[in-house]
């Protein structure tokens, strides 16, 4: 155990640093911070449309719910689109200001330049004549005989995630690069800033300009496609893994590997972990208002639900059996921890106890959250609970937050819950073993 201690200050402690430090990373983090409000309202829409109560067939079958929801679904679920159904959008725009922010130029303008960028390589526009778009006048509510302006919108959810992180990266490095040159147009100081900054920003604008449309254009003349379809296929194969209980354990243990250094090891690798998590959600999104069954098990609040009740290392279990502990210390710390536990916080615990480098609670610690996800993944995978289709605040207690992210299925609360109390059967020995080594200590 001292040579695994050694090894993680030496060794896995700096590559930490290196990679919560790293500009980029961070920048796509804050983009999905910036995002997830609007995430999870959208989420709910959809959830609120789709409950399962429309099935004549289904015990739980609620006629005026199915027959409102037949006539007004439609317009009910429109906040999910303009939501979930854009969230690339959202996300360029929170990557942009974000890095522009750490490069200290204006993050507004930035984050703006990275929309636009997205949008130039994502999102094709043209006018038609109503007639030729089926059920317009209605829809729409245009009159006959006008034009309406159609844009292509099936890279904007996410699907165009992986488009808006690479170009918001490469706009904002354009950005810089000509900023640093002092290739900008500089107004006198009598200027308002806010005009100042907006013709700060015609150049870069060009720039992004000719290089992305020419991308653009090059792309689908040469290939008939568009970019972010090709951005999707490369990364197709990292999706299609991610789905796996492999990924999903290797995931586990680094994100527990850190913070047992007493780093944040949620915030190190949730850049990474967003991308495949909410692509997956918005896969089993679609599939769900397709009537389509649902293909990804790691989607959305997984780990929430099922793996992080009470936070990283399933600790809530650990708090239930510290509140049981005889020793004085460890009972009043899990009494103190207890009440930000079930919302699922819980630096009280890590640090007070504490779990960080802690050598007697290391190994309940990155276990439990393995065993309980492989439990979890095999009961989705066997349709023993419901996928996740719903996105949920972290901070929703476990069995809730299964529960509404599965589209009220009952069994998966009950999962999250049972895991709870496996975690605390789990933690106990451990603990027992701690608090006598806190005893002898004390004698």
């Amino acid at each position: 155990m001292s040579k695994f201690m050694k090894f993680m200050e030496e060794k896995l402690m700096p590559i930490a640093a290196k990679v919560g430090q790293n500009r980029y990373l961070n920048a796509i983090k804050d983009g999905f911070v910036y995002a997830m409000p609007f995430l999870i309202i959208g989420s709910f829409i959809l959830l609120m449309v789709n409950l399962p109560f429309t099935d004549s067939n289904n015990a739980l079958y609620i006629e005026w719910y199915s027959n409102f929801m037949g006539e007004y679904k439609g317009e009910l679920v429109q906040p999910f689109y303009v939501s979930m159904g854009i969230m690339s959008l959202f996300v360029s725009y929170g990557i942009g200001m974000s890095l522009s922010n750490n490069y200290g130029l204006n993050s507004t303008t930035g984050g703006f330049l990275s929309m636009y960028a997205f949008l130039l390589v994502s999102a094709k526009l043209d006018w038609l004549p109503v007639g030729q778009v089926e059920g317009a006048e209605t829809l729409f509510l245009i009159s006959d005989g006008g034009w309406m302006p159609i844009m292509d919108a099936r890279y904007l959810d996410a699907k165009g995630l992986f488009t808006a992180i690479l170009g918001a990266i490469i706009a904002i490095e354009i950005f810089r690069f000509l900023v640093r040159k002092k290739f900008v147009i500089k107004l006198p100081d009598s200027v308002p800033p806010a005009i100042a900054k907006s013709f700060e920003l015609l150049i870069p604008i060009i720039f992004v300009t000719i290089i992305f449309h020419t991308l653009n254009i090059l792309v689908i003349s040469s290939m008939d496609v568009m970019v972010p379809e090709i951005i999707l296929k490369a990364f197709a194969p990292l999706l299609n893994m991610s789905d796996s209980l492999l990924s999903l354990i290797t995931i586990l243990v680094i994100i527990h590997l850190f913070w047992f250094a007493g780093l944040h090891g949620t915030n190190i690798v949730v850049a990474i972990v967003n991308s495949i998590t909410l692509s997956n959600l918005a896969v089993n999104q679609a599939a769900l208002q397709a009537g389509e069954t649902l293909p990804k098990i790691f989607a959305g609040g997984f780990v929430d639900s099922f793996i992080f009740m009470g936070g990283v290392g399933t600790t809530l279990g650990l708090t239930l059996a510290m509140v049981r502990s005889d020793n004085t210390h460890v009972k009043s710390i899990g009494k103190l921890s207890l009440l930000p536990a079930i919302f699922n916080i819980n630096e009280p615990i890590m640090f007070g106890t504490p779990i960080v480098m802690n050598p007697l609670l290391f190994v309940p610690f990155i276990m439990v959250p393995i065993i309980n996800g492989t439990i979890a993944w095999f009961a989705t995978k066997y349709g023993l609970v419901s996928k996740i289709v719903t996105l949920v605040p972290w901070t929703t207690p476990g069995p809730l937050a299964a529960l509404l992210a599965t589209n009220l299925d009952i069994s998966a609360a009950i999962l999250s819950l049972s895991l709870v109390l496996l975690s605390y059967f789990i933690y106990t020995p451990f603990l027992k073993l701690y608090t006598r080594s806190l005893n002898e200590s004390e004698v």
